[in-house]
């Protein structure tokens, strides 16, 4: 378990904060979610365009599921079962770790943000890989950037955010599952795979 934990923070001084202040600010903007509001309006207007209002409010429920478990598990973890403290906050990184960025709190295992970027973008993916393949790709390049902005700002260690986006693959499957199921239960058109 040393050499795991050694593993990651040898990673993380290797990945953290070397950029210079433009980079920070792409890496901040990345991360702040607010920013991501054009990314999720022109995903709703996608979802509108491709579904019945009966699957829209299907989805946009699922959707809200996945934010919701996505966010709450991953609240579980850092807070009450690992309380691992994040990498600034780490007695022994003390002076090797570049905060850039805002700190969510004391713990951090395992990444909100990569869990709810990842989660997003395997639902997504399932719901736009037929019609719009390109945007559906462009969510995983998203979150993917999303989970390493955690690392580079020093907010996150690198298995944090490995964890994140593993939980948030699943949560993401598990919701398009239950979107499917709703649909195939409570909408006329058919489900398609």
């Amino acid at each position: 378990m040393e050499d795991i934990k050694q593993l990651d923070w040898d990673i993380m001084l290797f990945l953290n904060d070397w950029g210079n202040d433009t980079v920070d600010l792409v890496f901040n903007i990345i991360t702040y979610k607010y920013y991501a509001i054009p990314l999720y309006l022109y995903l709703l207007y996608l979802l509108y365009k491709k579904l019945s209002r009966q699957e829209l409010i299907i989805a946009l429920l699922a959707i809200v599921v996945l934010i919701a478990a996505s966010d709450q598990i991953a609240m579980l973890f850092k807070n009450t079962l690992i309380q691992r403290l994040r990498p600034f906050r780490e007695p022994d990184l003390e002076g090797l770790i570049s905060k850039v960025g805002k700190s969510g709190g004391t713990y951090g295992f395992y990444s909100g943000h990569a869990s709810n970027a990842m989660a997003l973008a395997v639902f997504m993916w399932h719901m736009l890989k037929k019609s719009h393949k390109t945007i559906a790709i462009i969510l995983f390049v998203w979150a993917i950037l999303v989970a390493y902005s955690r690392v580079y700002l020093g907010v996150h260690y690198p298995g944090d955010v490995f964890m994140g986006m593993f939980m948030g693959t699943i949560i993401g499957w598990l919701c398009y599952r239950l979107y499917a199921f709703a649909k195939a239960k409570y909408s006329k058109s058919p489900v398609y795979q």
